[in-house]
């Protein structure tokens, strides 16, 4: 496949809670208003069969699932959306902001799940065909917090949420992890800021690494 111009392609990473949609919808309204065309996408999901593996990726009956069935299936999704949406976007010019990519498989399958590092990182090459984000955005929030904010929506866990405390510390310091290896492409922001405050530091760094006005 062509190499596919990943300039306009930003991901959004972080443990669940941590104010991925909010910000995702703010930036997508910032360049909205500036001209632009934005595909946003979320994972698992955004094709037809990537929806389907999300349903039984986050069913609560599911519980038997082993960690490399999971692992699997969460690539397969990708796959699929790398495929059929993400590439088709980008070369049309178009925006493509992602809730959770591939970081996402390396810190939960890998770190929480306690999966292979090699595995994970030759799974991630094989499903993404290379494409990969220009910037990712890690929204930093511990357990705790993340626990707060679930309680004050007051909806029910799904599969992975409900995986408990030591599964998301080491999810967290897998996040960690990664953007310390990957520091000109991943950008760390403190989720417990005011919201407002987070819109306004994720537009600073978009406009300035990407030449926006």
């Amino acid at each position: 496949m062509p190499k596919t111009d990943n300039r306009q392609f930003i991901s959004f990473e972080g443990i669940d809670f941590s104010g991925k949609s909010t910000q995702i919808a703010f930036l997508a309204e910032s360049l909205h208003l500036r001209g632009y065309n934005v595909m946003i996408l979320r994972e698992p999901g955004g094709t037809y069969i990537s929806e389907k593996i999300r349903d039984i990726l986050l069913d609560k009956s599911n519980q038997q699932m082993l960690p490399l069935t999971e692992a699997l299936l969460y690539s397969a999704a990708r796959h699929q959306l790398v495929k059929e949406s993400i590439v088709l976007e980008l070369q049309k010019g178009n925006f493509v902001l992602a809730d959770r990519y591939v970081d996402s498989t390396t810190a939960y399958q890998g770190f929480g799940r306690k999966l292979p590092s090699a595995f994970i990182k030759l799974l991630n090459k094989q499903v993404t065909v290379g494409v990969m984000p220009y910037i990712t955005f890690y929204l930093d929030l511990d357990y705790e917090e993340s626990v707060q904010r679930h309680k004050l929506i007051n909806v029910d866990l799904d599969r992975m949420e409900s995986a408990g405390r030591d599964f998301y510390e080491r999810i967290r310091k897998g996040y960690l992890k990664i953007a310390e290896i990957n520091k000109t492409r991943v950008k760390i922001i403190n989720a417990c800021q005011p919201v407002e405050k987070i819109k306004n530091e994720i537009w600073e760094f978009v406009s300035q690494k990407l030449n926006l006005e």
